[in-house]
């Protein structure tokens, strides 16, 4: 017997055949009731006239290069991981890649919520029940944080008895599984790397990067990402479901693609961008917002958030002006509505400064725009 689905998940569940598959469904939809109103995945995002403004007095923790990601609203607030490198201690070792979590109240200056030594952090998210899970980078882990107190408990941190390399970016399904990228970039420096799972520099697509599925009771697997799509291996990094969860979608070096997923199964991989991607976002009407690099008049290497719906055909783009790399996006808001998006810079190219297009790149920052549509808090 067929099963009417719910309008919210209108992009691939026609014709649906069996109670599981309609029950799931059903969840899903109860899912993005959290943070979506009903009727909106009707609504028609308007790109007209919507153009990024960057935030003033986003303070930086480290000297030099800063990444400002991971960025996650909760409870009226903008958390985020602000990555970096201390200068050299007193032997002249350089730990590389540490991370503080900031909380920022737009109209007030962000405020240090939880220091490198314990944060470590890169993507941030939420699961069903509202509690913060972390990619951890400084013990290789996923690991929950808890709100209050702070502790951080682990949930996963290895995978055939070696370490992960650098969990980066995160998505949560409606049951909690957790689908996450471990490249081997951002691996701190007084990590063995005979110890974590590995892979090779930019460009390679040897084996030791790829694609995990954590459940909620903490079962790891790989999933076949990297096998369907060798390119992935090269530095896989942006990662989040569709709107129905009917689609898993993963970007890296080398591009993006879109795999049905179907029971926590990956298949039939479909291109949709051949650019270099970093964060993923979406929206309750179902588009995927994906921070990248491309041609502009201003610059070679233009920073812009490139949005497609949910049958992949591009909708448009916002420039992000003068960040050296742009990282990451998350929706917040009293309604839902703001899109916040992140952004990283290394302010020396070599002995110079560095240049975006023809100006000096501006530090690490956050941009915000005030969108017609509600999106997703990370």
């Amino acid at each position: 017997m067929a099963v009417a689905c719910s309008s919210i998940l209108a992009a691939s569940c026609s014709d649906i055949e069996t109670p599981k598959l309609a029950n799931n469904l059903t969840a899903i939809a109860q899912a993005n009731a959290q943070y979506c109103s009903a009727g909106a995945e009707n609504i028609r995002l308007d790109l007209a006239n919507v153009v990024l403004k960057r935030e003033q007095n986003i303070p930086l923790m480290y000297q030099g290069y800063n990444n400002i990601e991971g960025p996650v609203w909760h409870d009226g607030a903008l958390y985020y991981s602000n990555m970096g490198t201390h200068q050299p201690d007193k032997s002249g070792f350089q730990l590389t890649n540490q991370t503080t979590i900031w909380r920022w109240v737009e109209g007030q200056e962000p405020q240090v919520w939880l220091d490198d030594s314990v944060a470590g952090s890169n993507g941030l998210a939420l699961d069903s029940q509202g509690n913060l899970v972390a990619a951890r980078q400084l013990d290789g882990s996923l690991s929950y944080i808890d709100w209050e107190s702070q502790k951080v408990t682990p949930i996963v941190s290895s995978y055939k008895s070696k370490r992960f390399n650098a969990p980066n970016d995160l998505t949560i399904g409606h049951d909690d599984t957790i689908y996450f990228t471990d490249p081997n970039w951002n691996t701190p420096s007084n990590i063995d790397i005979e110890t974590v799972q590995g892979g090779g520099q930019v460009g390679s697509t040897e084996p030791g990067q790829r694609i995990y599925r954590v459940t909620r009771s903490g079962v790891v697997n790989a999933t076949a990402v990297t096998e369907l799509v060798p390119a992935l291996r090269d530095k896989p990094n942006g990662i989040i479901l569709s709107l129905d969860q009917q689609q898993l979608i993963v970007g890296g070096m080398q591009g993006l693609w879109a795999f049905d997923l179907i029971a926590g199964e990956v298949s039939n991989p479909k291109k949709i961008l051949n650019t270099p991607i970093d964060g993923l976002g979406k929206d309750c009407s179902g588009n995927i917002y994906a921070t990248t690099t491309r041609q502009l008049a201003s610059r070679s290497d233009g920073q812009v958030v490139v949005i497609i719906d949910k049958n992949h055909n591009e909708l448009g783009q916002l420039n992000v002006e003068g960040i050296h790399i742009v990282t990451n996006v998350a929706f917040g808001g009293e309604d839902g509505k703001r899109l916040f998006v992140t952004g990283l810079t290394n302010l020396m190219d070599g002995e110079s400064p560095r240049q975006c297009g023809a100006a000096s790149c501006l530090e690490a920052g956050i941009y915000t725009a005030q969108l017609n549509v509600q999106g997703f808090p990370f």
